[in-house]
């Protein structure tokens, strides 16, 4: 649970700052990039929230239903799923907005309940403990991620000096360690449903 968390963050806590840069970059400009406004990138945040928010109040419902490490995998590879869009489709607000609504919604499922699942696999004693682990891992594991993405971002060892802004493969590069980090959360998740909380 603990390695998941950390991967999990990679993508909840260290993609949002490239994603909303990319949504301001002008593609007249950078030849990639949204040209979003101030209100249309906070748009895109807020309906990210928002699937976010959908994700933890269908986390119940559906743990219930599979369990709840395997409902926790399917959030994983729905995060893993939007931010894989990212690769042939970014050109559009409408394309972005979808991405993000997809990733928004697998990283509610996994917000609202790693904490517990990590509680109910912990010894009476320390669920306190692991809780916090839960927390802490995943900041750590966002703090980790946004110092690759600024380096993927750098790539060319600067900006670049005609446009400056980053290469479009730096961000490439950032959505797809975002999925592939959340592809390995949802497989270790998957191996969590056949063990039995200890």
């Amino acid at each position: 649970i603990q390695v998941t968390a950390a991967l999990f963050g990679a993508s909840a806590l260290g993609a949002q700052i490239p994603l909303s840069t990319f949504a301001r970059t002008d593609p007249a400009v950078t030849g990639y990039g949204l040209g979003a406004t101030a209100s249309q990138a906070s748009l895109l945040i807020g309906a990210y929230v928002i699937t976010l928010a959908l994700g933890a109040l269908a986390m119940p419902p559906l743990a219930r239903r599979i369990g709840s490490p395997l409902a926790l995998a399917a959030g994983a590879f729905c995060v893993a799923l939007g931010y894989l869009l990212f690769l042939p489709f970014h050109a559009s607000y409408v394309q972005t907005l979808t991405n993000m609504a997809i990733a928004g919604f697998g990283s509610g499922t996994l917000v609202a309940a790693l904490p517990a699942a990590a509680a109910a696999r912990a010894p009476s004693t320390h669920t306190g403990l692991v809780t916090g682990m839960t927390n802490t891992t995943k900041t750590l594991g966002g703090s980790i991620a946004s110092a690759v993405f600024a380096l993927a971002l750098l790539s060319t060892g600067s900006r670049d000096v005609v446009s400056g802004h980053a290469p479009l493969a730096g961000y490439l590069t950032v959505w797809a360690v975002c999925a592939a980090s959340a592809a390995s959360a949802g497989v270790i998740l998957v191996v969590l449903s056949g063990r039995r909380p200890s």
